[in-house]
C-alpha cells in the first residue's frame, strides 16, 4: 500500500520488484510504455456487465454481483467546423481504433529510440498495412501504400531506404558531423545489474533507516500534544530573536497550520526535516573539517560538491528509488544529498579563516591538532558552521515538494495533490503552511547563528 506520488515513482517502484524477481501484485492504467517493457501476466477478470457494474460504483450497493472492468475504446475527438469541411477524414477517425498491446509497444520504442510522434506514426505505418488498411478505402490504401514506398501485399518495396531517409532528415545541419555516443546503454544495464543482485541489501538498509531513524521520530512527535510542540517552539523562538512578538508569532503560525488541518502533515515533514538534518550534520561537518586541513582532498571533494548541488534532483532518484523502495527513505537521501554541499562549504571555510595567530599561540603552548581543533578552531569557525547549518535545514525543507513526488508523506503532498487536482484553495494553505515553517526555522537558526557570531566579535575586540 504506496504513495507513489507521481506515475514515475510508481514505474521505478514496479520496476525494481520486476527486475528483483519479487512477487508483485499491482494495478495500472494503459496505453502505457511500462506495460510493453516488461512480460507481465494480467489477472483474468470475469466479463464486465454493466448492471452490476453501476451497482459496484454506489456506496450502498449490494456487492451481490461480480463484474470485470469497463474498456475504455480510444477516443478521437474533432470539431464540428472539421467535420463539415473533412467529412471523409471523420469516416476515417471512427474507424481508427488500436489495441493495448500496440499503443504500450508505440511508446515503449518512441521513448527508447528517442522518436517523435510523427516519426513514430511512419513506423507504424509502413510495418502495420494489415491494420490501418481496413480504415481507408481500397483507393486510399493504394495511395498511401505508394506513398510510404511499400506494398500492401506484405512485400515491401523500399522501407528500408525509407526509414534511413527519415532517419537522416532528423539530422539536419552540424549535428550529423558528431559522432553518436552515449552512456544510456551501459548505464541502466549497470543499475538493472546492481538492483538484481543487490537490492535485498539497499532494501534492507532502507528498513533499518526507517525502523530506527524516521519512524521513533514520528511516533515521539505524534506522542507530543500540539499544544506543547507550539509552546516549545514559541519558547525557542522567544530565546533565539529576543522578540515577543515573533514568539507569538510562532505561535500562532503553527495554531494556524493546525487549524488547516495539516497538523498531520506537519509532523511528517518536521520528522523528515530533524533526521535529514541530523545526518547531513553529523556527514557534512567531519568531511569540511578534514576538506580545511588538506589541499589535496579540497581538490577532489569540490568538483563531487559542485555535482550534487547542479545535478538536477530527479536524475539520481530513479536509481534511489528502484534501490532503496518508493516512499521516505529515498526522500530522505535526495534531501541529504542536496542540503550537503552548502554545509560543508561553509564548515571549510570558517575553519580556514580562523585567525593564524591564535592557531600558532595554541601551537606555541603545546597544543595537539586534536586540541587546536576543538579549542580554537571549531570555536572560532562555529558561527560560519551555524550558517551552514541554517542553510543544510532550509535546503532540506525545500525539498518537502519533491519528497512528496517519490511517496512521502508531509506538507508537500498536499501541495502535489491541489496540483494533481486543480484545487487551488489546497494548494495555497499547504504552500502557506511551508512557507509559515520555513520563517520560523529560517529565523531562529540565523538568530542562533548571528548570536554566535555577535559573541565572538565581542571577545575579539576586548583581546585587542
Amino acid at each position: 500500500n504506496a504513495h507513489p506520488g507521481t506515475g514515475a515513482a510508481l514505474d521505478a517502484e514496479i520496476a525494481s520488484a520486476f527486475e528483483q524477481h519479487k512477487p508483485l501484485l499491482f494495478y495500472y492504467w494503459q496505453p502505457t510504455g511500462l506495460m510493453a517493457k516488461y512480460d507481465f501476466e494480467p489477472l483474468k477478470f470475469p466479463a464486465y456487465e454493466d448492471a452490476c457494474w453501476q451497482d459496484l460504483l454506489l456506496a450502498d450497493g449490494k456487492m451481490d454481483c461480480v463484474s470485470g472492468f469497463p474498456i475504455s475504446p480510444l477516443g478521437i475527438a474533432v470539431s464540428t467546423p472539421f467535420i463539415e469541411s473533412n467529412p471523409e477524414l471523420a469516416a476515417v477517425f471512427e474507424k481508427v481504433q488500436f489495441t493495448s498491446d500496440e499503443l504500450n509497444g508505440a511508446i515503449l520504442e518512441m521513448s527508447e529510440s528517442k522518436r517523435s510522434g510523427d516519426d513514430q506514426a511512419l513506423v507504424f505505418l509502413r510495418e502495420n498495412p494489415n491494420v490501418w488498411q481496413a480504415w481507408l478505402s481500397d483507393e486510399a490504401a493504394a495511395n498511401l501504400a505508394a506513398k510510404l514506398g511499400i506494398s500492401l501485399t506484405g512485400d515491401s518495396i523500399d522501407s528500408t531506404a525509407a526509414n534511413k531517409n527519415s532517419a537522416s532528415n532528423n539530422q539536419l545541419g552540424l549535428a550529423s558531423s558528431f559522432p553518436s555516443w552515449s552512456l544510456e546503454t551501459p548505464l541502466n544495464n549497470t543499475l538493472a545489474s546492481v538492483v538484481q543482485n543487490y537490492g535485498d541489501v539497499f532494501r534492507s538498509i532502507s528498513t533499518m533507516a526507517l525502523t530506527y531513524l524516521l519512524l521513533p521520530i514520528e511516533r515521539l512527535l505524534t506522542v507530543i500534544p500540539p499544544w506543547v510542540i507550539i509552546a516549545l517552539v514559541t519558547v525557542l523562538g522567544w530565546f533565539g530573536v529576543r522578540k515577543v512578538w515573533f514568539a507569538l508569532a510562532c505561535g500562532a503560525g503553527l495554531f494556524l497550520i493546525g487549524a488547516f488541518g495539516l497538523w498531520g502533515a506537519l509532523i511528517d515533514t518536521f520528522a523528515l526535516l530533524i533526521v535529514s538534518v541530523l545526518v547531513t550534520v553529523a556527514i557534512g561537518i567531519p568531511i569540511g573539517i578534514a576538506m580545511a586541513g588538506s589541499k589535496l582532498l579540497r581538490k577532489v571533494v569540490t568538483p563531487i560538491l559542485d555535482i550534487m548541488q547542479t545535478m538536477p534532483s530527479f536524475v539520481y532518484l530513479i536509481p534511489v528509488l528502484m534501490l532503496f523502495g518508493i516512499g521516505k527513505v529515498p526522500a530522505l537521501f535526495a534531501t541529504i544529498i542536496y542540503a550537503l554541499p552548502p554545509l560543508i562549504r561553509l564548515t571549510t571555510l570558517g575553519i580556514t579563516q580562523v585567525n593564524h595567530e591564535m592557531v600558532e599561540a595554541g601551537r606555541s603552548f603545546g597544543s595537539t591538532h586534536l586540541q587546536l581543533l576543538i579549542w580554537i578552531k571549531l570555536p572560532q569557525a562555529l558561527p560560519s558552521i551555524m550558517a551552514g547549518v541554517n542553510q543544510a535545514v532550509m535546503m532540506s525543507l525545500s525539498m518537502v515538494v519533491l519528497a512528496s513526488m517519490i511517496g512521502a508523506p508531509g506538507l508537500g503532498e498536499d501541495v502535489l495533490q491541489s496540483i494533481q487536482t486543480l484545487n487551488i484553495g489546497q494548494g495555497l494553505q499547504a504552500g502557506m503552511a511551508i512557507v509559515i515553517v520555513a520563517i520560523i526555522i529560517d529565523r531562529i537558526t540565523q538568530a542562533f547563528g548571528q548570536g554566535k557570531r555577535a559573541r565572538q566579535k565581542t571577545i575579539d575586540a576586548s583581546r585587542h
